[in-house]
């Protein structure tokens, strides 16, 4: 794992922390809904919200939501719930990667990569409900125990 280190050079890096969630009106839920770019403007991320390992919601300016479905699982993402990135244009993309954030050593180090897919706009309503869906788990099933035999213990 390599640490966290700023760079002063062209490359506009920007670590990630899971922001508080922001309200929107009907409104603009209702214009927003449906929309899927393949990317969106990195300066105008105002917050980032990890669903699970496969699933980041990213806050933009003007209270747009971008729901994002990771292109492989990204196993550590939903435990450490931060990650970093780097882009060399002011756009972040599908394909481009984000990397873990993990605490070890009383310092900050980067883990696994993990590729961005398609940003899907939501509104906030679809959102409550996307993170519903996810989060039911289901009623166990009714198992029958078996019947049990009395066995004779044997003489000695």
């Amino acid at each position: 794992m390599r640490p966290v280190i700023d760079n002063p050079c062209s490359i506009f890096t920007l670590i990630v922390f899971v922001a508080a969630a922001t309200t929107s009106t009907a409104a603009d839920e209702e214009e927003a809904a449906g929309e899927s770019e393949r990317c969106i403007n990195a300066r105008s991320i105002r917050g980032v919200d990890v669903i699970d390992d496969n699933y980041v919601v990213f806050r933009v300016q003007g209270r747009r939501l971008y729901l994002n479905a990771l292109l492989k699982s990204c196993n550590g993402l939903s435990r450490d719930r931060r990650f970093s990135y780097e882009t060399y244009t002011r756009s972040l993309c599908e394909r481009d990667a984000i990397r873990v954030l993990r605490e070890a050593g009383g310092g900050v180090y980067e883990g696994r990569a993990c590729k961005l897919g398609r940003f899907q706009q939501i509104t906030e309503s679809e959102l409550v409900d996307f993170i519903k869906d996810r989060t039911v788990t289901p009623e166990p099933e009714a198992v029958e125990a078996p019947e049990l035999e009395e066995i004779a213990a044997p003489d000695n």
